[in-house]
């Protein structure tokens, strides 16, 4: 609920995570949740009739359900996002599971002052061996909360290993990028992997080497990795030995890097980039930020090849996405075939009624 939604009292009443109870003008209830007057989306609701903010029940049985739903829908994994915040009925909540290591986000007051009960519900649920809190995204600003990161409890090793699709990797999840991996693509890396056999891959924006790693994993011929940090260069090596392949790694900006290779010599161009628009408001530059690196990526495609590219800015509608990867591609003269629609991974639910849980579009095309 937004701050021009609360009737009575005045919002700057409310108590930064305090438990509140709303109903409507007409005294139904609605439901249960905490509020923030420094917000603003004042008070944000996850508890029926039958539940409490406060209750450590509250967190055992949500928890326990989001397990029961990943060893549904991702059966055999042990490694995926356990808790997809809104999406899981947990409001600013993120944990990602890496076999017996959680790396957790917190973005909001309510959450954080109940980390408590967070941090029991997650032993009693997954018992894990370490984890790691990642607090240290500008969203806890807006909420009047402190930024911050390390080891929450446990032994977390610096480097914690894990495995999707068949491949074996390394992440830093006290330092690496956001709660260390991006799992939301696992299903989208799992269809390059049936379709790369014999291929010249290139992965940009690679962060771990994840598409580069499953190509040559699945039979690539070679695969090249553009990301500009030295830490994820690092480890993109490093993984790259631990599956015993080869990897031309190389570190930059995408775009000029992309420029230094020669036109249609890839079979397959994946990029995967972070998100351009991080509200409404810069939607419009994003688009044009979308329309260069995929007129850079497309221009790189041999006739009939591939090209994967993705956008997970919750703000970028799919049907301007789309028009801005066909610009980008007529920009470098190639015509495009779309061939599949993907999106996050079913262990990053989405919640219907909350648009923003849907967030990532990801498309494959046949450049011509």
């Amino acid at each position: 609920m937004f701050s021009n939604e609360v009737v009575s009292p005045p919002v700057a009443q409310l108590v930064p995570g305090g438990a509140v109870e709303v109903r409507d003008p007409a005294g139904k209830f609605l439901g249960r949740g905490y509020g923030n007057a420094h917000s603003l989306i004042a008070i944000r609701l996850y508890c029926g009739p039958a539940d409490l903010p406060d209750d450590p029940a509250l967190y055992v049985r949500r928890f326990r359900e989001a397990l029961q739903l990943r060893e549904r829908v991702v059966p055999g994994r042990r490694s995926y996002r356990l808790c997809a915040g809104e999406a899981d009925a947990l409001p600013g909540v993120i944990v990602d599971r890496y076999d017996d290591v959680l790396s957790v986000q917190i973005t909001t007051r309510g959450m954080e002052d109940r980390r408590p009960l967070l941090r029991a519900a997650l032993e009693e649920v997954v018992a894990p061996r370490g984890v790691v809190f990642r607090g240290d995204v500008p969203l806890r600003e807006f909420e009047g909360l402190p930024l911050d990161k390390g080891v929450w409890w446990g032994d977390v090793p610096a480097r914690v290993p894990f495995e999707e699709n068949g491949v074996r990797f390394e992440a830093d999840l006290v330092d690496g990028q956001k709660t260390g991996f991006f799992f939301d693509q696992a299903e989208n890396r799992a269809f390059l992997a049936s379709r790369c056999a014999g291929a010249d891959v290139l992965d940009v924006y690679a962060h771990l080497g994840g598409w580069a790693l499953v190509a040559m994993t699945h039979g690539a011929a070679s695969a090249a990795t553009i990301e500009s940090s030295p830490a994820a260069n690092v480890l993109i090596r490093a993984n790259a030995a631990l599956n015993g392949v080869a990897l031309d790694v190389r570190q930059g900006d995408a775009e000029a890097e992309m420029a230094k290779l020669s036109p249609q010599s890839l079979d397959i161009v994946c990029i995967d980039p972070p998100a351009f628009a991080k509200n409404r408001k810069s939607a419009g530059a994003a688009l044009g930020a979308y329309k260069r690196v995929n007129q850079a990526a497309a221009r790189l495609v041999k006739p009939g090849g591939l090209l994967f590219t993705s956008s997970c800015s919750h703000h970028v509608l799919p049907e301007r996405f789309i028009e801005a990867v066909v610009h980008g591609a007529r920009s470098a003269g190639r015509r495009l075939q779309l061939v599949r629609r993907g999106g996050q991974a079913p262990d990053h639910p989405i919640l219907p009624q909350v648009p923003e849980t849907e967030y990532l579009k990801h498309l494959v095309f046949v450049v011509r």
